[in-house]
């Protein structure tokens, strides 16, 4: 016979049952450098995961700063291809590029992309089945992206593939305002729902509590969702307690132990001197504040939403796919991380 907590804690246990969600988990990463070219120990590391999936970076959209146009830049060079790898490209439009974007110019860039991405794809010999737009609009951009979402999916080339888009977490939350973008199916990317800007020991990366009030909305968002997670790090700079700017392809370690830096608090660092240390010019007094996602606040972000998300197939993607990244992690956590979404 169960006792009163036993037959509380299997009534517990059967409602969560009922309640989660197993999926059809395609596991995949993002590459995000402009040279495509992943070393033995990262394709070791996806071959040892069973990834399937590549998210790979094609160019940014920006505003070309000598003539204010809106184009493509920076356009990725494959020097390397995986057979065993399905690859999506991934086009990245900068808010800024929205702005300044005017209405009668959209088709142009519609054109400009789909035509760029087709390019790439025939010189890597890449057949993608979907094509990904990753841009963080907001209200007031909206009407532009989503004609421009509209034109590359009539698109000949993009015609018959998947369209998908990233989603952040407030544009679920506030779907009313920002709307649903025209697109077959949204990525929700779980991270940087932080305030960067804020000075302080704070994490702008990962907020697991923070981010499970935006991710109860997505049950009535009307796209089926794909999930992005987070294993990157980074530093953040602060000049007299302002944002200054982000120090890519720095760790904790790399500050922790440099005699230049001195501990100023939870995860931050206060710079003792001027100097130049790796191409970054730093101010006697500058504060550098250190952001990683915890493993434990990865794991309770993944079983949160696992529980939300409601299209059996699924796809779950790490950002991103570098040797400094992937060495923080065994391939035992990340397996875990994707087994979460099963």
């Amino acid at each position: 016979m169960l006792n009163v907590r036993g037959a509380l804690l299997l009534l517990f246990c059967l409602l969560f049952a009922c309640n989660r969600v197993h999926h059809n988990v395609t596991k995949g990463f993002y590459y995000w450098k402009t040279i495509y070219k992943p070393s033995q120990y990262e394709r070791s590391t996806l071959r040892q995961l069973g990834v399937h999936k590549m998210y790979l970076r094609f160019f940014d959209v920006d505003e070309d700063a000598a003539t204010g146009h809106t184009i493509p830049i920076a356009p990725v060079r494959i020097e390397t291809k995986d057979t065993g790898l399905a690859y999506v490209p991934v086009i990245f439009i900068t808010q800024r590029a929205l702005i300044s974007l005017n209405h009668s110019a959209v088709p142009q860039l519609a054109n400009s992309i789909c035509g760029l991405t087709q390019s790439l794809c025939a010189e890597a010999g890449i057949t993608p089945q979907e094509v990904q737009i990753d841009c963080d609009w907001t209200k007031g951009t909206k009407e532009k992206y989503f004609h421009l979402l509209r034109l590359i999916k009539q698109d000949v080339f993009v015609k018959g593939k998947t369209l998908s888009c990233t989603i952040r977490l407030n544009q679920v939350k506030y779907k009313l305002t920002t709307g649903i973008p025209p697109v077959d199916k949204g990525l929700l990317m779980c991270y940087g729902m932080g305030n960067l800007k804020k000075y302080g020991p704070y994490n702008s990366i990962l907020d697991a509590a923070g981010a499970k009030d935006y991710l109860k909305h997505i049950d009535d968002y009307p796209l089926p969702m794909d999930m992005a997670l987070p294993i990157f790090e980074w530093c953040v700079l602060f000049r007299q307690e302002q944002f200054y700017g982000i120090l890519h392809e720095l760790t904790e370690k790399d500050v922790a132990g440099n005699m230049l830096f001195t501990p100023h608090g939870e995860n931050l660092y206060f710079c003792r001197q001027d100097t130049t240390w790796r191409g970054y010019r730093l101010k006697k007094g500058d504060i550098i504040r250190t952001e990683a996602p915890a493993y434990k606040d990865l794991e309770a972000m993944a079983n949160y939403s696992a529980r939300r998300i409601k299209n059996i197939d699924l796809n779950v993607i790490l950002f991103a796919c570098d040797s400094i990244t992937l060495s923080k992690y065994s391939p035992n956590d990340l397996e875990a991380v994707y087994n979460c979404y099963r």
